[in-house]
């Protein structure tokens, strides 16, 4: 009788124990589980929080795109004032009257190097080219080299949404500023500028210090490249990318003109990289 109570009482532990393994296991399953869960929680979150970072400005940022129209003033050949159109939208800064035979696309960076200094050759005849009724001029301010070329151009978009009139003096204005110093510039210090150039809306002051038209910079430039813009500056012709920029008024009729130009004095494009003035590859 007794062995026999030993034998029970011998399979009762054994069953105990195979019943404690198997909890035991399941616990280990379950905790294995749960810390991969965990893991895979935590790597899901950072992964989240990354992609808000990079993509969260435009997915919900102040997506505002500059809306406005006037006139504007350049001097036609004679050296008279004029006064022309100018329309601000997503597509560009349009300038000229609509019954010019002739469009050029304008793409430029303020924070290009090169840009600087093909505005100061070709500034002066575009705008004559403009004020005598030959072309309309598309400007397309891009971002591809430095981070103050953002900045520039929201200031200038900025500006334009409520005075239009003063585009060519935020333009010359801001590229007369050295790089060196706009490098280190905030969207503060380009509001405090723009009083310098002559801004007397508060809401122009207001949205450069906001930072208010930086993504739409930003979605231009991306659209540019999507576009096949090259670098920059770019310019194109009724449509056409100029492979040699031209450098004056008669250039740019004589290539209207379906004419050849002489060897280049300037290489298109110039810049592409995002990279400081002073590495900027010269042409």
């Amino acid at each position: 009788m007794a062995s026999k109570d030993r034998e029970h009482i011998r399979k009762l532990r054994e069953e105990a124990n195979a019943l404690r393994q198997k909890e035991e296991a399941r616990r280990r399953r379950n905790r294995m589980l749960t810390q991969v869960g965990i893991v895979i929680g935590a790597v899901v979150v950072i992964g989240a929080i990354v992609l808000l970072v990079v993509m969260g400005p435009k997915w919900f940022g102040n997506q505002r795109t500059p809306e406005s129209s006037g006139m504007i003033e350049v001097t036609d050949s004679e050296g008279q004032p004029v006064e022309v159109p100018i329309t601000v939208s997503n597509d560009g800064i349009l300038v000229g009257e609509e019954d010019a035979p002739d469009v050029i696309d304008y793409y430029f960076d303020f924070s290009c190097p090169h840009c600087a200094e093909y505005h100061a050759v070709v500034d002066e005849d575009i705008k004559t080219l403009i004020a005598d009724g030959e072309v309309q001029v598309n400007y397309h301010m891009i971002r591809f080299v430095a981070e103050y070329g953002l900045l520039a151009g929201a200031t200038t978009a900025a500006v334009i949404e409520y005075q239009p009139e003063l585009f060519y003096t935020v333009m010359d204005g801001l590229f007369a500023v050295p790089a060196e110093q706009q490098t280190g510039w905030s969207y503060d210090d380009y509001s405090q500028h723009l009083a310098t150039l002559g801004v007397t809306s508060t809401e122009a002051i207001e949205d450069t210090a906001n930072g208010e038209f930086s993504w739409w910079l930003s979605d231009r430039t991306d659209q540019a490249r999507k576009d096949g813009i090259p670098g920059t500056p770019t310019i194109m012709i009724d449509g056409e990318i100029q492979e040699q920029l031209p450098v004056s008024a008669e250039e740019f009729r004589a290539i209207i003109a379906g004419e050849e130009l002489p060897e280049p004095s300037v290489e298109a494009p110039i810049s592409t990289q995002e990279q400081s003035p002073a590495e900027t590859p010269a042409g």
